[in-house]
């Protein structure tokens, strides 16, 4: 199988590789917000957190007709790579798939890793086929959504005055933009509390957090135009920080924004700061981007407690997601 790496600089590539994440969408994920150019570029120079990966192009006729995905972590979880394949609707079920998975493999087995994994929807077509090519499911995501021009504004006040009071040892700081240089190193060893979520049955280690992680994400989410929310729960007024809880609202779409990590430190837990943290995000976000609606998050199936505290906050199920894993 003959395939092009996508070099961010081809804008013939890029423009080519956005028409076929497009049509993808359409076809599969319609509710979802579109892509955008800046945000493709941004995930080829930086990837996540400063740590890109590839992506691959299978061209015919000079269109793209299917694309694979390789991302292979350096700083941890050295013994898995990720494999994502996605075919054009108009491509599907004529063994391009298949071959862009085996390919994947095969490079997944060539690079000494042991492990590969990798994401469907909750859906009989991607499901069968993920098993269909050796791969478990190991894990269940499910993705909600919240409609902020519905929250009911008095009962996320009540829940934030409720928290509030479980929690009146300790105060909130709003940060947006980049964490200060006297605050990285506090909010890399927060954000590793992270690593306590569940991964269900996920052969998965620790993730790895320091200053240059933060400084990796915070650049990468500046690249795609994101511009960073973050809500801080300290121990007192100059204690340590005990929480956070973060969202991204992109420049390019309006209407849209995604609440990412929200954890708390193990020795802070039982204190409602979960609860807290993502009340005074609405309140923030409703004030500060009142051009935001939607506001989409993921967590696993399995985490009952923060399931619990995005309901009672008017987050609903969009869909779900599959993670599989198989051995190379």
């Amino acid at each position: 199988m003959k395939l092009q790496r996508l070099d961010p600089d081809d804008g013939a590539a890029v423009a080519a590789t956005m028409t076929f994440l497009q049509a993808g969408r359409a076809a599969d994920t319609p509710w979802d917000p579109p892509h955008t150019e800046r945000g493709l570029v941004a995930s080829l120079r930086y990837g996540w957190d400063g740590e890109p990966g590839e992506k691959w192009l299978l061209v015919e006729d000079g269109q793209v007709a299917g694309t694979l995905d390789l991302h292979f972590s350096q700083r941890d979880n050295t013994h898995m790579a990720y494999v994502g394949v996605s075919v054009h609707p108009d491509k599907r079920r004529e063994g391009r798939g298949r071959a862009l998975a085996e390919e994947g493999l095969a490079r997944v087995r060539a690079s000494g890793r042991r492990l590969a994994m990798g994401g469907t929807l909750d859906a009989e077509a991607p499901a069968a086929f993920a098993a269909a090519m050796g791969f478990a499911q190991a894990s269940v995501e499910v993705q909600r959504r919240q409609d902020l021009t519905e929250v009911d504004s008095a009962r996320v006040e009540e829940l934030r005055a409720r928290a509030a009071e479980a929690a009146r040892d300790y105060t909130l700081i709003r940060m947006d933009g980049p964490v200060p240089d006297d605050l990285v190193d506090e909010v890399a060893e927060m954000a590793a509390a992270i690593n306590d979520a569940p991964t269900d049955d996920l052969d998965i280690e620790d993730e790895v957090f320091d200053a240059k992680r933060v400084r990796g994400f915070e650049a990468a989410q500046e690249a795609a135009g994101n511009k960073l929310y973050r809500v801080i729960a300290r121990r007192g007024t100059d204690g340590p920080l005990a929480g956070h809880t973060m969202v991204g609202v992109p420049a390019e779409l309006p209407d849209w924004a995604w609440q990412w990590d929200t954890a708390v430190l193990g020795a802070h837990r039982g204190h409602r700061l979960g609860m807290l943290l993502k009340a005074d995000m609405v309140t923030w976000l409703r004030a500060a981007e009142p051009s935001v609606r939607w506001l989409d998050t993921w967590n696993a199936e399995s985490n009952a407690h923060m399931i619990g505290v995005n309901e009672a906050l008017g987050y609903r199920i969009v869909t779900r997601h599959l993670g599989w894993q198989r051995a190379v």
